[in-house]
């Protein structure tokens, strides 16, 4: 029966839910256009959304398999925000926290706990872009689509499924996949919405209440579902939020497609291709059936010429209204400042960095964008629906450790946001190897151009002495307490979205105690070196490390040239040998540069590349252990932060290293890393304790760290051996739960 034939037969596709197992119906699509089989109306739920809506825009099979399987797509549905639109200009500095808490002082310190673990933004924003220009040019019609669509959503509050018929395609599709727990719900004509699957994971009624086919072709890619059980909460909470499907296709002359799916998880997303395949493969066993029930056969070259038809436009998506709702007037031009800061209309191609740049900013919360068409202007109109985060944050972290270098952590940061934003920040550090506090004040300024400024002040200090342990008894310092001082302004402007550029100048006062020889008596004194002085720096950072501390994806690139101009006046103690006092000035120039990259890899092993470099002409100081103490140092594993090496320290050195990962599962990592350390010259100390240099390149060292880590929700736990070359106990062993990271030094 051919296609023109008015009174042929009309077919109606009715696609399930399923999470991942969803993406099954492609494979389907596929069968069926294989075959010619006509599909007239298409109707979905959750996943089965996603696909009919691709199919509705006009995608082919062979378009849809290749858009699913980008890696734009996994980003979209785990959440995870490309590197090209990571905005590291506005991230917060990375401290030890394990847990951050919000509360709002407006809503008399009430907090909430999140509704979704998956960020929902690259998803939002790639619904919007793709079916904009598309259902503008249906009239906001969802019959008047390639092919006429419906999709179900659930209504929580009322208990009902909501059927979108027309309005704004992207948020229909969202609404009907937003997965309880794994999305955020979506507000919608008052009502909240969540995953249509809740209600109705099979709308073949809503297909032959709108639509009254012929056919009814449906496909089931949902798996078995899980039996509840008292041990299993996520089976409890499903069972009391969801409402039992029937898989039934609800006429005489319906066909029912089963998809096994259960050997696939419900949000694994790496196996796209066998769903795809296993679709295809359940079509190809009802075909026979498909194809005695469906008489009539559709012409490929008539449905590629409709499909160009559907999808050509000569005019690209420009954007000349912003509206903004959720937030107040002050507020609203601080958003607009950095989204559309012109009156002239803006292409969409040129929204996404700005957009990204928004979502980045720590007073948002969440962001919720729609386009619509508007006729009278011939552009569209772009609406955001945002949330303020909660303006008062509260962290506690720190690092539990088979060391006595453990440590606890507390932050507290106040944020109020008006057409300017600022940002008010304490925290302490507390533990027996490392003491610290830190306050700052910044001015973040939204434009074209933004950047931000920033009155900093940090106090710390390390007790090497009071840390040590067994595993260090030979090299345990004699005595050694080094404070250093730090007040000063920082001001940044992006490089690009990933990096940003930072001038700093601060006042400085270091003072480090120590004894030089082990013979010390309880009554003696120990010398002490006190630095003053002016510190300036120019520093470059870029950075895509996916995780603070033991990361396995990304780069990170830190390149920083500093002026130091200091006094400096030495106190000798009670067992010195030189035991004059001494008062003197010194200037130096540092650069350093830090390179870390682990190369993309798929798969469970990763390989990284580590290079580390510093030059300085900083001079002696008043004797071998103040030089030191004030020497750049090489630490690339976590622990050498807590013990004082000497033979890792120089004015100018060079070192890199290799990092092999495998990737035993998600949250768990082997890690075996290996480094070498050149300095071109060794710092010697001669017998009045002063300091000489050695030969060039006479001494090399390596370091090394294997062993384990799990990245649990509050942070990393990690079990690892590690090497230091040419200790007299070289090994050391050490488990930890929490992070090794520090507030900046004076020369950080």
């Amino acid at each position: 029966m051919s296609e023109g034939n008015l009174y042929a037969q009309r077919v109606g596709l009715v696609l399930s839910g399923g999470g991942a197992r969803g993406l099954a119906h492609i494979g389907v699509i596929k069968a069926l256009e294989e075959h010619h089989i006509p599909i007239d109306y298409i109707a979905g739920t959750s996943a089965g959304a996603i696909v009919g809506c691709m199919y509705a825009l006009g995608f082919s099979p062979d378009q849809m398999d290749s858009i699913v399987n980008t890696d734009e797509f996994y980003s979209w549905a785990t959440g995870i925000i490309d590197d090209d639109y990571q905005y590291y200009f506005l991230k917060p500095e990375e401290n030890a926290s394990w847990i951050t808490l919000k509360f709002s002082l407006d809503s008399a310190f009430q907090t909430s706990l999140p509704t979704n673990i998956v960020s929902s933004v690259p998803y939002d924003y790639a619904l919007m872009e793709n079916t904009a220009q598309a259902i503008a040019k249906a009239g906001y019609n969802f019959d008047s689509l390639f092919i006429p669509f419906r999709c179900v959503a659930a209504d929580i509050e009322n208990k009902k499924t909501i059927v979108f018929r027309k309005g704004d395609l992207a948020t229909a599709v969202r609404a009907s996949s937003a997965y309880p727990f794994y999305f955020k719900p979506v507000y919608y004509d008052g009502k909240i919405l969540y995953d249509g699957g809740m209600y109705n994971n099979f709308p073949a009624d809503v297909m032959l209440h709108d639509f009254q086919p012929d056919i009814i072709i449906g496909v089931n890619a949902s798996g078995t579902t899980t039996p509840t059980s008292e041990n299993n909460i996520i089976s409890q909470i499903r069972a009391m939020m969801t409402t039992p499907t029937s898989f039934s296709v609800l006429c005489d002359n319906g066909i029912l497609i089963e998809v096994d799916t259960d050997p696939f998880g419900l949000f694994d997303f790496t196996r796209i291709n066998e769903l795809i395949k296993a679709g295809h493969d359940a079509a190809m066993q009802k075909m026979d059936r498909i194809e005695t029930y469906v008489q009539r056969r559709s012409n490929p070259m008539v449905l590629m010429k409709k499909r160009k038809a559907f999808r050509y436009s000569d005019q690209e998506v420009a954007i000349d209204k912003l509206t903004i709702e959720g937030i107040n007037g002050k507020q609203a031009d601080y958003v607009r400042r950095i989204i559309k800061p012109s009156i002239n209309p803006l292409p969409i191609a040129r929204l996404k960095p700005s957009y990204f740049q928004l979502v980045a900013d720590q007073n948002i919360k969440s962001i919720y964008p729609t386009l619509k068409f508007n006729p009278l202007t011939g552009y569209y109109d772009l609406n955001l629906r945002i949330a303020r985060e909660n303006d008062l944050i509260t962290q506690f972290g720190g690092n539990l450790t088979s060391r006595p270098v453990s440590e606890a952590f507390v932050g507290l940061q106040y944020r109020v946001w008006d057409r300017t934003a600022y940002t008010f920040t304490g925290n302490v550090y507390f533990g027996k190897l490392y003491t610290s506090g830190q306050l700052s004040a910044r001015m973040d300024i939204p434009s074209h151009h933004p950047y931000f400024v920033e009155a900093i002040g940090t106090l710390n200090q390390y007790d090497f002495f009071r840390s040590s342990t067994a595993f260090f008894a030979d090299q345990k310092p004699a005595y050694i307490i080094t404070s250093d001082y730090n007040f000063g302004i920082n001001a940044g402007v992006p490089a690009r979205n990933k990096g940003k550029v930072v001038l700093s100048g601060s006042y400085l006062r270091n003072a480090d105690h120590y004894y030089q020889t082990q013979n010390f008596l309880q009554k003696d004194t120990a010398d002490e070196s006190i630095l003053n002085g002016i510190n300036t720096s120019l520093t470059f950072e870029r950075n895509t490390l996916n995780k603070k501390q033991y990361a396995n994806q990304g780069t990170f690139l830190r390149m920083r040239i500093r002026y130091v101009n200091i006094n400096e006046y030495t106190i000798p103690g009670s067992t010195s040998i030189d035991r004059k006092q001494r008062k003197e000035f010194h200037d130096w120039f540092n650069f350093k540069i830090l390179y870390d990259n682990y190369f993309k890899k798929k798969g469970k092993l990763k390989f990284g590349f580590y290079f580390e470099g510093a030059a300085s002409d900083m001079p002696f100081l008043a004797n071998y252990t103040a030089t030191i103490l004030n020497s750049p140092s090489f630490e690339p594993i976590p622990e050498m932060q807590t013990i004082f090496l000497p033979a890792f320290r120089s004015q100018v050195y060079a070192a890199a290293g290799l990092k092999n990962l495998f990737m035993l599962t998600n949250s768990i990592d082997i890690r075996l890393e290996g480094y070498i350390f050149m300095p071109y010259q060794e710092y010697i100390r001669t017998p009045d304790l002063k300091t000489e240099f050695g030969k060039t390149f006479a001494n090399r060292y390596y370091t090394g760290s294997f062993g384990a880590v799990f990245h649990s929700p509050i942070g990393p736990v990690g079990l690892f051996l590690n090497y230091y070359d040419k200790q007299k106990n070289p090994f050391s062993f050490m488990i930890h739960l929490g992070y090794f990271i520090f507030n900046p030094g004076s020369m950080d």
